[in-house]
């Protein structure tokens, strides 16, 4: 938890990172694991701290165009005024806060942004100015497909509209006018186009938008959603109500504030009144949670060959890694767990795959002597080759990703730990080692991160815990190894709850262990097992997902 913060409101997500938008600046988070319990404040990044801080208008708007720079909205800090600097526009910056520029100006107030499918045009909505009467001025959802353009404020009030000490001002020239008016004082807040397939097809590519609802109006209006329509060139066509029942003979039910777009083609949104979130869906019966149960149908899925490891993707399938016969190349494979129960194969062709991890919709495996990506279509590449390591390797065994995008595999060498280590391999594919066979780690095996540079170490040699830390700039990192923990027989998975709870599995016993932090006297909660081996959690957090390697069988363990 995060107390610090000065009027946070806008929140993006890219390549693994979290960005979070204050008054005064931007910063950055790396989410390994998005783990709430690490130290997030000590993990901060300011790469953006010139934003006015001023309060009026002070809450910043952010996401990532398709040209992967991220947008911000910055308010007029007044109702009407002459803005100073970057005040009234829409800035752009590359990810890490370089190359800052001004992409839109005359902006009053905007706190939503999306770009439209099919031309990758920015919109964005904007608030006129109050105190003008209970009609006027217009409340605006703009388009700007190219940068430098201006949208009127504070020469227009809102649409066309000229405030009185305005209006006999010299505009700019070519001022942009709306794409679409709403009502005045509607409060148009944040909005998506809709992309996905559950709704019928005439709501593709529809803008939804959140009217927060007026103020200042002697009667209220808005507290309802609107839908934007578009012609085949991509111009406005309409807009209409879409949902609405917030406000009921004068009353103030609630005020949504923002809409996003689940992977299933639903949408959610935000109401800060009531302080909950909504989700819309079409055609379905009752009621459904947004993620279904934890994508495990049967407690115990037989059948597999070898099961070594699992990963959950959020839309509720997990993916297995089936050793096959083991030393035997080309049987091993990835399959598909579905919500319904059902399986199939995803990829095959592989020799022993052990850990598996997703980052950004895609698969990463350890195949013994390699690390192979596979897309969710089941198109494998090799993203690190038996010759791209500084030792070729031996027994590759576990996968972790940084929220950067590095990926971290451990190789537990052979019986005796001989050639065994740690590497790191980089998102432009370059392998760097983190530790050798002579860091006092006989066989590393689960791997978890703990913290910026910092892992932790499941040694499958000898039954211990370790916390490795290195430097994450080196191409010949110094690392240090701390012992944290022991008795964990052939220690094998590592991961943490929704808590921060930490569990250990253990290959050779059967077992897996639970620890309220790393140092914590481990407590038992199952064995009897054949071979508990690389576990992983379930997407709604309810289950730790663990592969019974000899029995062929994926095991749900529920902890909540």
């Amino acid at each position: 938890m995060m107390d610090d913060l000065k009027v946070a409101n806008g929140v993006a997500m890219y390549n693994g990172n979290l960005y979070v938008a204050e008054q005064n600046r931007i910063t950055r988070y790396a989410a390994p694991d998005f783990d709430l319990n690490l130290p997030f404040n000590k993990m901060r990044e300011v790469i953006y701290d010139k934003l006015p801080d001023k309060d009026h208008h002070g809450w910043r708007y952010i996401t990532f165009g398709p040209d992967n720079k991220l947008y911000v909205t910055i308010g007029a800090p007044c109702n009407i005024c002459d803005p100073q600097g970057i005040e009234a526009s829409i800035i752009r910056m590359n990810p890490d806060g370089s190359n800052v520029e001004t992409y839109a100006k005359g902006v009053r107030n905007s706190v939503g942004m999306d770009f439209q499918p099919g031309t990758n045009t920015l919109h964005f909505t904007d608030n006129g100015v109050d105190m003008m009467g209970d009609d006027i001025p217009h409340d605006e959802l703009n388009a700007a497909p190219r940068k430098d353009m201006h949208f009127g404020f504070p020469f227009y009030a809102g649409g066309k509209a000229r405030q009185a000490e305005w209006k006999d001002k010299t505009t700019p020239k070519d001022v942009a006018y709306p794409a679409a008016e709403f009502q005045a004082h509607s409060a148009n807040l944040g909005f998506k186009f809709y992309t996905g397939k559950q709704f019928p097809t005439e709501y593709q590519n529809n803008a939804i938008v959140a009217q927060h609802g007026s103020w200042n109006r002697s009667k209220p209006v808005g507290y309802q959603l609107m839908r934007v329509t578009f012609d085949e060139n991509h111009q406005v066509k309409n807009s209409e109500v879409f949902i609405d029942g917030w406000l009921n003979n004068g009353e103030i039910w609630g005020r949504p504030t923002d809409v996003l777009q689940l992977p299933d083609g639903s949408l959610l949104v935000s109401d800060d009144y009531n302080d909950i979130i909504y989700r819309v869906s079409y055609g379905e019966q009752s009621s459904s949670p947004a993620v279904k149960s934890s994508g495990v149908a049967p407690k115990v899925l037989t059948g597999l060959q070898m099961p070594e490891s699992s990963i959950s993707h959020p839309d509720g399938r997990i993916f297995i890694t089936e050793i096959g016969g083991f030393g035997k190349n080309g049987d091993g494979k990835v399959t598909v767990l579905n919500a319904d129960g059902t399986t199939k194969t995803l990829a095959d062709g592989l020799n022993d795959p052990k850990g598996i991890d997703l980052f950004n919709n895609q698969l990463y495996v350890a195949d013994v002597n390699q690390v192979v990506r596979i897309d969710l279509d089941g198109k494998k590449t090799i993203i690190a080759k038996s010759t791209d390591f500084q030792n070729t390797p031996v027994f590759l065994n576990d996968i972790e990703i940084d929220g950067l995008g590095n990926v971290y595999v451990s190789d537990s060498g052979d019986d005796n730990g001989k050639l065994a280590g740690i590497y790191k391999i980089t998102p432009a594919g370059k392998v760097i080692k983190i530790i050798g066979d002579k860091s006092g780690i006989k066989r590393p095996n689960g791997l978890l991160m703990d913290g910026p540079n910092k892992l932790l170490v499941a040694d499958f040699g000898n039954g211990k815990l370790f916390q490795v830390t290195f430097d994450g700039v080196s191409d010949k990192p110094k690392s240090k190894v701390i012992l944290l923990n022991s008795g964990f027989g052939g220690a094998d998975g590592l991961i943490r709850d929704t808590n921060g709870t930490l569990y250990i599995s253990d290959w050779a016993n059967g077992k897996v262990w639970q620890l309220s932090e790393p140092k914590a006297t481990p407590q038992l909660i199952t064995e009897g097992h054949q071979s508990a081996a690389d576990i992983s959690l379930s997407v709604d957090g309810k289950y730790i997902l663990m592969p019974d390697m000899k029995a062929g069988q994926l095991v749900s363990l529920p902890i909540k």
